[in-house]
């Protein structure tokens, strides 16, 4: 077969979009290019990989296998173009940076800020996604490396740990809670939580918590964003628990933050995903080394 990187990224926007007209926008061609090359690339296959109508545009059996392999294929380019991008210099490149919004305010927020004052040059795109979304764009080539909370290593990607936080409940100023001397797991679970979805992987960690210590924290709110969560424990409605790096903003928002006996044993730690034998362009890295020295300090601070 001899099918064409265009012919790819095409198939792709319009296997995603499911319009003629979005993916010709999205592959910055014109709506006959995007019929042109997906019919080239049907023949190339040798067989169909869309049915088309006047209104729609159906994947047919086999296209979601294909758009697998695309993904693939144009994942290790992207990488490739990311890394000769800014091999030799500071001057220019691009870093992508996947995580989720929290992560990208409570922990990176301080490096991006110094990065970018240093390298101005430097493009930075940072992608606020949740842990799964994180995933998949490091694993197509959209980002860098992306940091996320994972219950196994993924065998198509390189996996370390990169920083332990704690968890710590987070409630109204004249909540019950805060009478305690000290509080359990068993405390907090004794109250109404308002949860994060499990998309993110503070949730993901408090649902291992639960599992390990057979707890169930009960719950009839549950919310998108921590924003949108803290809210609605300072009105009152519940408590929430959020790792270290959430404290600040639920500070400001004159919120109690309570520690956890035994917090430390069931720590929520965070993993660096990047794509195997991926090369980091001089921009990537720098950015990364910065990213790891700042955690490494935050660490060693005690969160």
């Amino acid at each position: 077969m001899n099918i064409t990187l265009k012919q790819l990224r095409v198939f792709c926007a319009l296997y995603e979009l499911r319009s003629f007209t979005a993916a010709a926008r999205a592959a910055f061609v014109t709506q006959s290019a995007v019929s042109k090359l997906c019919a080239e690339l049907e023949a190339e296959v040798g067989q169909p990989l869309f049915e088309r109508s006047t209104r729609s545009v159906t994947p047919c059996d086999g296209a979601a296998d294909f758009y697998a392999y695309a993904q693939e294929i144009l994942g290790t380019v992207r990488a490739a173009e990311r890394s000769m991008s800014g091999l030799r210099t500071l001057e220019r490149g691009t870093v992508g940076v996947a995580t989720s919004p929290l992560m990208m305010v409570g922990l990176l927020g301080d490096v991006v800020a110094d990065y970018h004052r240093a390298h101005p040059s430097v493009k930075l795109d940072l992608f606020e996604l949740s842990t799964d979304d994180t995933i998949e764009h490091v694993r197509n080539g959209r980002a860098d490396f992306g940091i996320v909370s994972v219950e196994t290593p993924s065998e198509e990607l390189a996996t370390r740990v990169i920083y332990r936080d704690t968890m710590y409940a987070v409630c109204a100023p004249r909540h019950a809670l805060t009478r305690k001397r000290s509080v359990s797991w068993a405390d907090v679970a004794a109250h109404d939580h308002i949860m994060l979805r499990n998309v993110y992987s503070v949730r993901r960690s408090l649902d291992r918590v639960a599992a390990d210590l057979n707890l169930e924290f009960r719950y009839r709110i549950e919310a998108g964003m921590l924003t949108s969560a803290l809210k609605l424990v300072g009105a009152g409605l519940g408590i929430t628990v959020v790792p270290g790096y959430a404290c600040d903003l639920a500070r400001q928002l004159g919120l109690r933050i309570l520690a956890i006996d035994g917090a430390r044993k069931h720590g929520h730690e965070l993993w660096l995903i990047q794509r195997r034998n991926a090369r980091l362009s001089l921009a990537a890295s720098a950015f990364l080394q910065a990213t790891e020295d700042y955690l490494r300090q935050r660490q060693a601070e005690g969160n």
